[in-house]
């Protein structure tokens, strides 16, 4: 995972009012509290969950706004389709969460991340692989309600 996939923090800012983006703001719990200093995540940016419970779990921003404390931001290789790593990040996540780092608050355990094996297919073989996944999780949808 670490040569397509990074964690980072954005650039601190200050004097300029934004939502800051804790989980709660991302999965629609909240309106979201606007600050105004922190680290900044450009819109349509994919984040993930490093610490608490559902460590490892990613969420792409709606808006602009600043980074919440439990998040680094995904930094994806240009040459990877950002879906196709995104689902290689979904296959793991239940060994991310069961294999957390630290006692009192649990943080994703870096070095598990890092170590995720992506095999690497040409960018179509990517685009037909997502392809494959997408068609698969509709059909189960219709399955699930024709039940």
């Amino acid at each position: 995972m670490q040569e397509v996939c990074g964690l980072f923090d954005g650039e601190r800012q200050e004097d300029r009012l934004l939502t800051n983006l804790a989980a709660k703001f991302l999965r629609g719990f909240s309106d979201g509290k606007v600050i105004k200093a922190g680290r900044y995540v450009p819109a349509n940016t994919y984040m993930i969950l490093v610490d608490g419970e559902n460590s490892g779990e990613v969420f792409q921003t709606s808006t602009e706004g600043y980074q919440g404390s439990t998040f680094r931001q995904l930094n994806i290789n240009e040459n990877m389709n950002e879906k196709f790593v995104l689902h290689i990040i979904n296959l793991h996540r239940k060994s991310l969460r069961e294999n957390k780092v630290g006692s009192a608050i649990p943080h994703l355990n870096k070095k598990l991340f890092k170590a995720i094996p992506v095999p690497i297919p040409p960018y179509a073989e990517q685009e037909r692989i997502i392809d494959a996944i997408n068609a698969a999780y509709a059909l189960l949808t219709v399955i699930e309600e024709n039940l």
